[in-house]
């Protein structure tokens, strides 16, 4: 089971937990959350590394490589979190999680189309990307790249709800021109996976 916590926060079957954050400092609602076994942050900006809210047993902060955690094989693949070769903002992680009939991946607060050489290792049934532009990639990047890896499921991360105080692009242009399916949702069954976009519900 994955879960969706909002901005770029998820968990994959209470085993993994990407990139937490502590709710009040983004001005969304706290996430409430059980132990886990590993944090995984993609880059230590505030609202990504939360992780003191999070008992876990390990964390790892911009992973790049091969990590093996209760049955998941995790990759990590550093890209930047902007057009300047990183200039402005630095490195994200990029993180492939496979096993326990998950195909999943997160790809970080990436700022650039990335390279070649990462997009070829990247395929996942479920993909987590940013839409909300500013300082990731916007809706149209993400599009592009998501033609790219063809998955079954996308997860809008880094974008604009009602609350955030980080002016990002709200998601409806994302919605309206991939024309998939939405489900409003805050989690989701990947045994029960349906082609879609899987958008963190607020309410």
């Amino acid at each position: 089971m994955i879960r969706l916590f909002g901005h770029s926060m998820v968990s994959i079957d209470n085993s993994v937990v990407i990139d937490p954050h502590d709710g009040g400092s983004i001005g969304l609602p706290k996430p409430i959350i059980g132990r886990t076994v590993q944090v995984l942050i993609t880059h230590d900006h505030y609202d990504h590394n939360a992780f003191q809210n999070v008992e876990s047993k390990d964390v790892k902060i911009g992973l790049e490589g091969s990590l093996e955690v209760g049955g998941y094989k995790i990759e990590g693949f550093r890209a930047y979190h902007d057009n300047l070769k990183g200039k402005k903002y630095g490195k994200t992680s990029i993180y492939q999680i496979k096993g326990n009939s998950i195909s999943f991946l997160h790809m970080g607060d990436i700022g650039e189309f990335p390279s070649e050489r990462i997009l070829k290792n990247l395929s996942a049934d479920i993909v987590a990307i940013p839409i909300g532009g500013i300082i990731t990639i916007g809706h149209r990047e993400a599009q592009e790249i998501i033609k790219i890896i063809s998955p079954t499921a996308v997860i809008p991360l880094h974008y604009w709800v009602r609350g955030l105080l980080m002016p990002l692009d709200p998601p409806e242009d994302f919605i309206k021109y991939m024309n998939w399916n939405l489900y409003k949702t805050k989690e989701i069954d990947e045994n029960n996976l349906k082609k879609g976009i899987y958008l963190f519900d607020i309410d």
